[in-house]
This record gives structure tokens, C-alpha cells and sequence, in this order.
């Protein structure tokens, strides 16, 4: 028996939940995994723990896998809302544009004003190829999300390669599709950045 599994055993699932979410902080994936995999053995029901795991699947590029748990931890923690934001963007990454709204219809309750409702509007607005409006929720949404710079390093990139297709693209007209990256490095700093995260 491994030393990290010994000591896991011993572990409640907040102990394990915080140890697995430093691990992947220095980039130790495997090791954050087994100490998720063991947090939602101990604690099923916990929507934080799928969260996680979501986003250390992501992280290693199992994005499928990633949306699936983000799917269970919306459906644990329905006021989780920066999941709802990242299952939306995992889905609409891998231009599955339809569950993407589906998704993002929980955010629909914030504010208008806020930076996911935002991001999510503008990325819709990228889909349809509404170059402008999507610009503008972007960088607005950016402006006002203090919490997450991750995220809005995220949003800033996707602007860049829109703004530069944009430029490259001789016909005004002709639609522009930005290639998406799924946001495995945003992940993980939207969820410490849950708690302090209101509903406006």
C-alpha cells in the first residue's frame, strides 16, 4: 500500500477534498485524483468533490469524462454556479452548442451584470457568429470578474484569436470561427473562488 493511499484512509472528505485540490495546484494530477476518487467514496452527495474531479479530467484531457461530473455536481449543488459555467464551456469547446445552452440557463438568474451571464452570453453570441455582441459581453464580462483571473485569461485568449481571425479574413462577411480550447486552467481557480461568490 502506497503512503498517499495509507494516509487517505485515514482522511474525512474535506481533509481529502483540500489535499487533492493542493496536489493539483503543483501539477500532481494522479495524486488529486486518488484522494477525489476516495473524497466521493466517503462522501457521495458532495457536488464540490465532482467539481473537482470534472477538472482534474479536464486538466488531463478527458473532457468528456469532465462534463460528465460537472453534470453531477449541478445536479448536487444547484447553486454551484461557476459549474454550471464550465459544463456549459466543456459542452460548447467540443461544439456541442445546444447543451451548452442547456447548461448555462441556470445562470440565467444572476444578474446581468455579472461576469458569468456575461462570458456565457458572449460565447452564445460566438456561436451564431455575432462577432460584435460577443466582443463586447466578453470584455465586459471581463471588466467586472474580479474574482477569477484565470477565467478572464480564458475569455481575453478567446477575443485575441477572434480579433486576429477577424483582421486575417478579407470578406467582412463570411463567418470566422474561433477554435475553442476547453478551459482546463480556469477550473480550478473558479472553484476556490466559489465561496466567495454571490448571486447578484
Amino acid at each position: 500500500m502506497t503512503k498517499t493511499k495509507a494516509t487517505s484512509n485515514q482522511l474525512d472528505a474535506d481533509e481529502l477534498l483540500h489535499l487533492a485540490i493542493r496536489s493539483s495546484e503543483a501539477d500532481r494530477h494522479e495524486e488529486s485524483l486518488s484522494y477525489l476518487k476516495r473524497a466521493a467514496e466517503l462522501a457521495p452527495k458532495n457536488g464540490k468533490i465532482y467539481y473537482m474531479l470534472g477538472a482534474e479530467h479536464a486538466q488531463i484531457g478527458l473532457y468528456d469524462r469532465a462534463a460528465e461530473e460537472m453534470a453531477k455536481a449541478v445536479e448536487l449543488e444547484p447553486d454551484l454556479y461557476t459549474a454550471h459555467f464550465q459544463l456549459g464551456l466543456l459542452h460548447i469547446t467540443s461544439a456541442r452548442v445546444t447543451q451548452a445552452e442547456s447548461a448555462w440557463k441556470a445562470l440565467d438568474g444572476l444578474a446581468p451584470d455579472h461576469p458569468l451571464y456575461l462570458f456565457k452570453t458572449g460565447l452564445l453570441h460566438l456561436a451564431r457568429d455575432e462577432f460584435n455582441e460577443c466582443v463586447l459581453n466578453l470584455k465586459r464580462g471581463i471588466q467586472l470578474n474580479a474574482a477569477n483571473p484565470a477565467l478572464n485569461n480564458d475569455m481575453q485568449r478567446i477575443l485575441g484569436d477572434l480579433e486576429k481571425n477577424i483582421n486575417s479574413t478579407s470578406t467582412p462577411t463570411t463567418p470566422v470561427k474561433t477554435k475553442l480550447a476547453p478551459p482546463a486552467h480556469s477550473l480550478l481557480s473558479a472553484y476556490r473562488e466559489h465561496r466567495n461568490e454571490d448571486k447578484e
